[in-house]
């Protein structure tokens, strides 16, 4: 293969036998090389083909700027998360995991920790990305030599997430929440602080919400009904508000609204609205 552009010691780009621009790792390999030599077949691990051309720019970009140890640490975090999920992830999670472990690493040494707020929302609703985020922990800290907080479980989590959905589902997705938040704003007659955690955490969940609506994903009540009572008595007006969404969901999307996502909703809608 011949050398296109060298990336870093151990990162090129050359093409594939198509004449398609494609990454190729492979440890030294551009070690006193240059731009035309040749690499034989035999000195590359890995090739990386990008289909959109914007995210292969982006990708490039990315590898000239950090070592390929990221990229290395977040192809075999895809790998695992593919065979747990039984699913081909959107390719633009190359680069969207490989960044955010560099930063994650870069900011656990320099001792910043950030908080993830929607943890616990996370392992309930995405049981199997979450264990992908416990494996990927270890293989972080081990890789690294860090100690990562639990927060980062969930981050990870939520890029595993993201990258199941393509645009379509995204866009509906959008469509979806700014509904629901609509539904809110006129019901509880309330305008949001959009800087607060609470609506963060809301549209957080919200996201969850709206991906279970479009994929047709139920889940189970586990909630007792005495609770759901004592809650819909203390927050009437949220109650009110999760009811009104619950109707529209079920008429526009012709999705069923459980007592478990109702009282979900209710409580994050109290938080939001709360003065």
């Amino acid at each position: 293969m011949i050398i296109k552009k060298i990336l870093n010691n151990n990162v090129i780009i050359t093409e594939n036998k198509s004449g398609r621009e494609m990454v190729a790792m492979g440890r030294g390999i551009a070690f006193a090389k240059r731009a035309g030599d040749f690499v034989s077949e035999s000195e590359i691990q890995k090739t990386y083909l990008i289909s959109n051309p914007n995210l292969m720019e982006n990708f490039k970009q990315l590898l000239e700027s950090l070592s390929a140890d990221y990229l290395q640490v977040a192809d075999e975090i895809i790998t695992l998360a593919e065979k747990i999920l039984g699913c081909k992830l959107n390719e633009s999670i190359y680069i969207a995991l490989t960044d955010h472990i560099h930063m994650a690493v870069r900011r656990i040494r320099d001792g910043i920790i950030i908080r993830n707020m929607v943890l616990q929302e996370t392992h309930k609703f995405y049981e199997k990305e979450f264990l992908v985020g416990e494996m990927a922990l270890r293989i972080m800290n081990e890789r690294f030599n860090v100690n990562m907080p639990e927060d980062e479980i969930g981050f990870i989590a939520l890029h595993l997430i993201n990258a199941q959905m393509d645009q379509p589902i995204a866009n509906q997705m959008t469509q979806l929440i700014q509904e629901i938040i609509n539904v809110v704003r006129f019901s509880c007659k309330t305008e949001f602080d959009k800087d607060s955690l609470a609506y963060y955490r809301f549209v957080t969940h919200l996201k969850f919400f709206a991906k279970r609506v479009l994929v047709g994903q139920q889940t189970a009540d586990e909630v007792e009904d005495e609770i759901h009572s004592v809650i819909r008595k203390k927050y009437s007006l949220a109650a009110a508000g999760a009811d009104k969404i619950a109707a529209l969901i079920e008429t526009k999307y012709r999705y069923k609204v459980s007592a478990d996502e109702k009282f979900y909703l209710t409580i994050h809608i109290a938080k939001v609205i709360a003065k």
